[in-house]
């Protein structure tokens, strides 16, 4: 997957761990889909001097969710579980382009999945569980996740 800057980006909200992460931008791709993505750089390494794996998963999860709140129409989420398969190493100074795809969505459930890719380089696949919260549930916010 490529990266596309025609797209409408949006910022993901910069506040907490994803501002420590970021900035990590959102755009919807059309029917069941989005992407997210970032640059990587030296604080998303570890001593091997690749991306740390924990990057790679912290990328999915916000696609997926912040995917999961936009085809719910805003309303609040949680992941409630994640499977990961890492693939290839990415590296500092390469772009981050997540494809979150929802498979599908049941009442309270979304199930998602996820590629990662790197350069055109698959580097990780993940799939998860998003349960929409009820409004004012701890976790659930009225500001949203997208910017």
């Amino acid at each position: 997957m490529e990266y596309d800057p025609v797209l409408p980006w949006r910022e993901v909200r910069g506040e907490g761990y994803n501002a420590h992460i970021g900035p990590i931008r959102f755009a919807p791709l059309g029917g069941n889909q989005w992407c997210a993505t970032v640059v990587l750089d030296k604080r998303h390494s570890n001593v091997g001097g690749v991306c740390h794996g924990g990057m790679l998963l912290s990328l999915a999860d916000v696609a997926m969710g912040a995917s999961t709140f936009a085809a719910g129409g805003g309303h609040p989420c949680a992941t409630i579980q994640m499977d990961s398969h890492f693939l290839a190493a990415a590296k500092v100074g390469q772009r981050l382009i997540a494809l979150a795809t929802q498979l599908r969505k049941v009442r309270e459930l979304s199930f998602m999945q996820c590629e990662v890719w790197a350069e055109g380089r698959l580097v990780m696949r993940a799939s998860g569980t998003w349960k929409y919260l009820a409004q004012g549930a701890p976790g659930a916010t009225e500001k949203g996740a997208i910017v």
